[in-house]
Parts: C-alpha cells; sequence; structure tokens
C-alpha cells in the first residue's frame, strides 16, 4: 500500500504531512533510528463508496473533497464505510536510510491491515513499508541536501531537516548505493454512523 492511494498527499497534509553496539566498521552507515516526519489527526465524513473499485469519497471539515483508494488484497482486513460516517484519521509517516552493503539483495515494500468490523465505532488500520534503493549522486553538507537517482531512473535534490539525517548525510558521499524505508501508518475510526 501506497499511504497515497490511502490518503492522497493533499489529504495528509490537510488533515494535520540504530545500530546498538555495533561497531563503525561492521555495519553500514545508517540514520540512527526512523525519524518522524509526519503525524497529522483529523476528522472526515465519507460521502461516497465504490466498495467493488475500493474508492472512497472524503470530506474533510474544511469542505474539500478527497479520493482515496484501499488496495484490493487489504480490504477484506478492514471495516465496511458507507456514506454519512464521520471518521477520525490518524497518518504517521516515518523515514530511515542505510547505506547498501555490495551484493546485497534489493529491499522489498511490503503492507498490511487490521481492523474490527463490528460495534457501533468499528475501527482499522494500515501499514506499508515502502523500500527502495537509490544512488547518491551529490551531496552537499552546507545546505543539507543530497541529490539521488531513484529506481524510475529520475535525479531528486532533497532537502534534509532532521537532525539524524543530517549526521546521516555526512556519512554519503557520490556512487553511494542507500537503501530507504518509508513507513506510513493510517489508522481510522468511525465515530458516528447514520443509522441503517
Amino acid at each position: 500500500m501506497n499511504v497515497k492511494l490511502f490518503a492522497s498527499r493533499r489529504v495528509a497534509l490537510a488533515l494535520a504531512t540504530v545500530v546498538a553496539g555495533a561497531s563503525a566498521a561492521a555495519m553500514p552507515a545508517m540514520a540512527q533510528a526512523p525519524v518522524i516526519v509526519g503525524n497529522q489527526t483529523a476528522t472526515a465524513t465519507v460521502e461516497s463508496v465504490d466498495h467493488e473499485a475500493g474508492m472512497i469519497l472524503l470530506r474533510d471539515k474544511t469542505g474539500n473533497l478527497d479520493t482515496v483508494r484501499v488496495d484490493p488484497d487489504l480490504r477484506a482486513k478492514l471495516p465496511v464505510l458507507n456514506p454519512g460516517d464521520k471518521i477520525g484519521l490518524r497518518i504517521v509517516r516515518t523515514i530511515d536510510a542505510s547505506i547498501a552493503p555490495p551484493g546485497a539483495p534489493l529491499p522489498e515494500s511490503t503492507e498490511n491491515a487490521a481492523g474490527t468490523r463490528t460495534g457501533p465505532h468499528p475501527h482499522g488500520m494500515m501499514v506499508s513499508f515502502k523500500r527502495e534503493r537509490v544512488k547518491v549522486t551529490g551531496v552537499d553538507t552546507t545546505r543539507n541536501q543530497v541529490v539521488f537517482v531513484d529506481p524510475d531512473d529520475i535525479t531528486r535534490v532533497v532537502l534534509v531537516r532532521q537532525k539524524a539525517m543530517q549526521d546521516f548525510l555526512k556519512t554519503l558521499k557520490p556512487g553511494d548505493e542507500v537503501d530507504t524505508t518509508v513507513m506510513d501508518a493510517v489508522s481510522f475510526s468511525v465515530l458516528s454512523r447514520l443509522p441503517s
């Protein structure tokens, strides 16, 4: 699951966007621990639901509409939402990175979901770990910027704001391959439901 598919970037932004005991020689450089880069809460009203396609239209408290999609393999684990449901959302995002050892297999992304479908306030949670390997092409520690090529062969420039990641940035050099993990956790609960 890509949280962008469940809660679009606009919804996420509008509704709010370690190595212990090992020597540096034994382990590749990595950030100290996953860094929280987003933690938002919000409420929304379900406007419409296409159960077959997994599409949900949400209206936030300012009236903005956003269409979100739940991947088919996760739908059966989550409660069914109905038009008129008022839901509470919490969206948490973390990022982690480590230099990939030579010859290491490519990282694999994973996703899962869980929830309860009964009671007056059904709730659910989806967690995804989007993992990918990028190739560093430039590092500017005075501006805290890194330039890299992603798996789609797109060059990206990122401003690194978190202290732990800035420390990691200082260990990078052009040519390094870095495994990144973005964890998105989206939880929701039906706060009120129209009578059936």
